[in-house]
């Protein structure tokens, strides 16, 4: 943060100015710059990718780095829930006038809460030191001589305990035209601030708002004195708050074991400060008692902030202490009454509720807002803390996904194993069972990631409501709460790590298999790992994506061919067996054929279609044709049938694009030699789909030439063309119709 620059007195004149040029910024409470502050500091990483969609929620992927990583001895990685949960309650400050409240934020141990706040601290303290985040507090400059005297003096500064914010030196009474005329109007956007802050409830603290009682005491003697208002104002000074964690000025935070000092015993009523010469100067000024420099020790962080680190011990005093405080905003200092404007916040572990429960006090229950800190929920995060552990290099030594899938594993220990508005949206995952475990935990991380997965099915997107999506985000905040907490996870990813990491390979998903399989104690194991086969669902998920990533590689034909053989085939359907024709679309000659409806009935349907099962799909395909074709006169390949039909072809093509080099051992071979010169060795046709499929998956993939290759092997090794055919197949045959899902 660097030294602090030296704090230039103002004068009232000169704070006037400054409330002319911004006043939307210098007219702030505590609530406002703080909401300003994070603001500054976190930004939309991803748009809402479905903002159009009426049954958006809002529901966005924040970037929290600049708030809780860049710049911290021990960074903060908020996931995408807890990030939409603070910016959500971040927002109500600026809302209406805000009565005091205490934002607890609760959650396990190990779950990052400390870190949190400290950091949020940090940023705060870093703001408030910019022009951008200044505030701005009273001081008094006074003689001791009567006001408006010429004869020489002796000053003092007094400065205002309760750090007043200067407006709200005018009295309230006067303050709204006080305001009217010192605001600008000369342009639209002038007029514009000035409705804004006189109309909208953001501001309405502004006119409502009484100064803290010395100030108000200061004034009236001064005004007793001079008989003039701006007599007053000449003797009223104005700095920028200072806002000093360490100091305890303007942020004071307390530690459980932090004892509890005070003048006298007792609660904040009893506990006040004071400054005797101060008050002697004030006494011979004013007369005894007239301004009575009592402060309690709550004016230190009023338009401020006060925190609580853990509701233990002192701690707990001293929330139940804030009882008053946060119902009335004002509470006793000796016989007056003290304003208190202040942000609370706490920690608290779930178990330590019972403190307030305890107590019985139910209208201080309805002061505070709970907000959860859980154990990361998303994947993605989860790494994020890796690499920032043990470094960005680590992504290297992982093929891509495994990094991923291992901190999804250490995520599903933290989750429920039911969750019911999922289970109501989607009764059976078992039609997912290639992307995903059958209680939803892959579905859930997804949706936790602000992502809808494309696998979903159209019926299922259509039933995902915003009501539904609020009900499955929502049953987030009771997940987290058990399973691996952060530390734990930090000690056993280095644990896996060093076990598997080595140069002349890869971590692959075998490796993750076992180390949480065989590698974690079995006591460990029963108790965190999720039960009934997640790792198997896991790696059926992920053998499921790399076959698919090596098929798309792998796969290349003409999309002009493509077109050439949907077309044929269209124009055939209308024809009957044994007919000769040309096709109206590519002018080519057909002969239509058994052979021929076969053929295009595996390539864009299903593998091993008998007659039969051909000639209907020609049929269905037939009558598609006629409804959308002929009965309409579209430009055949502008037409759904058309699209799907194309769809279909190439997903085939690249289904069957690795079958036919699966039992190929040269195949395998000249994969483990690209790049060395040994691979001139192998024929021409094996060269060329080598480095094809190489190629695009270093250039569509992220893949490096050594994982390309590792991955490739991996797919052959475990035989996945194989155990996905199997279970394509036994899929069609409980499916509807000869063909299954024809496009699915």
């Amino acid at each position: 943060m660097g030294l602090r620059k030296p704090r230039n007195l103002l004068s009232f004149e000169e704070y006037s100015e400054l409330v002319q040029e911004n006043p939307r910024r210098v007219l702030r409470s505590i609530s406002q710059l703080f909401y300003d502050m994070v603001n500054e500091n976190v930004q939309v990483e991803e748009e809402d990718n479905y903002s159009d969609d009426r049954e958006s929620i809002g529901f966005v992927r924040y970037d929290c780095s600049k708030l809780f990583v860049v710049g911290a001895d021990k960074p903060f990685f908020a996931d995408t829930p807890f990030a939409n949960r603070f910016m959500r309650q971040v927002g109500s400050l600026r809302q209406g006038i805000q009565q005091n409240r205490i934002y607890i934020y609760d959650g396990p141990s190990g779950s990052g809460k400390s870190t949190f706040l400290n950091n949020l601290l940090r940023a705060f303290e870093a703001y408030t030191c910019t022009a951008e985040g200044q505030m701005f507090e009273v001081l008094w400059e006074l003689d001791d001589c009567n006001v408006g005297n010429e004869h020489e003096s002796q000053r003092l500064l007094v400065p205002c305990p309760s750090h007043d914010i200067p407006i709200l030196v005018v009295p309230k009474e006067y303050r709204s035209r006080f305001l009217y005329h010192l605001l600008p109007r000369d342009t639209k956007e002038d007029r514009e601030i000035i409705k804004y802050i006189f109309s909208e409830k953001e501001y309405e603290w502004l006119f409502q708002t009484e100064s803290c009682i010395i100030c108000k005491s200061i004034f009236s003697s001064l005004f007793d004195k001079s008989g003039s208002f701006e007599e007053v104002l000449k003797r009223l000074h104005v700095r920028a708050a200072r806002f000093d964690r360490r100091v305890g000025e303007g942020i004071t935070v307390f530690n459980p074991g932090d004892p509890i000092y005070a003048q006298s015993a007792g609660d904040f009523s009893q506990r006040y400060y004071t400054n005797q010469p101060i008050q002697d100067w004030l006494d011979k000024l004013f007369g005894a008692n007239a301004v009575r420099y009592e402060y309690s020790p709550l004016a230190k962080t009023n338009n401020g902030i006060y925190a609580l680190m853990d509701i233990k011990l002192q701690n707990r005093e001293r929330l139940l202490d804030l009882h008053n405080v946060l119902s009335e905003g004002v509470h006793k200092v000796g016989d007056a009454e003290e304003n208190i404007s202040s942000l609370f916040i706490a920690l608290m572990n779930p178990e330590d509720r019972s403190v307030i429960d305890d107590a019985k006090m139910q209208s201080f229950e309805g002061r505070i807002q709970y907000s959860n800190i859980t154990y990361v929920l998303e994947p993605r995060t989860e790494v994020d803390i890796y690499r920032n552990v043990f470094g960005d290099s680590i992504d290297k030594h992982f093929l891509p996904r495994v990094l991923d899938n291992f901190a999804r594993t250490v995520v599903a220990s933290r989750m429920n194993t039911e969750c019911p508005p999922l289970t109501e949206w989607i009764p059976d995952f078992k039609k997912y069972r290639r992307y995903c475990d059958e209680f939803g935990r892959l579905l859930r991380m997804e949706l936790y990631s602000s992502n809808i997965p494309s696998w979903l099915s159209e019926e299922d997107r259509n039933k995902f409501k915003a009501e539904v999506r609020r009900a499955v985000i929502n049953e987030g905040q009771k997940e987290g709460m058990k399973g691996f907490s952060g530390r734990e996870s930090i000690v056993m990813f280095g644990e896996f790590f060093s076990k598997y990491y080595a140069d002349e390979r890869l971590i692959n998903m075998n490796d993750v298999v076992e180390f949480f399989k065989h590698g974690i104690a079995k006591p460990i194991r029963d108790e965190k790992l999720p039960p009934r086969g997640f790792l198997d669902s896991l790696v059926a998920s992920y053998d499921y994506a790399v076959l698919n990533e090596i098929q798309e590689a792998l796969y290349f034909y003409s999309k002009d061919q493509i077109s050439l053989d949907i077309l044929n085939y269209l124009d055939a359907v209308n024809y009957e067996i044994g007919d000769k024709i040309e096709c109206q679309y590519t002018h080519e000659q057909i002969e239509v054929t058994e052979d021929f409806l076969k053929l295009m009935a595996d390539r864009l349907a299903s593998r091993g279609a008998n007659t039969a099962e051909a000639q209907k799909f020609a049929r269905e395909i037939q009558k598609k044709y006629v409804t959308e074709v002929a009965s309409r006169g579209f430009d055949i390949t502008k037409t759904d049938l058309y699209s799907e039909l194309f769809a279909a072809y190439v997903r085939r093509l690249k289904d069957n694009a690795l079958q036919s080099f699966v039992d190929n051992k040269n195949f395998r071979e000249a994969i483990k030699v690209f790049g060395t010169d040994d691979f001139d060795a192998y024929d021409a046709r094996i060269r060329e789909h080598v480095a094809h499929m190489i190629g695009n998956l270093i250039k569509s993939f992220g893949h490096s030439e050594r994982s390309a290759k590792e991955v490739c092997l991996y797919v052959l090794d475990n035989n996945l063309v194989s155990k996905f055919a199997a279970s394509t197949d036994a899929q069609k045959k409980t499916s509807s119709g000869p063909f299954g899902r024809m496009f699915a």
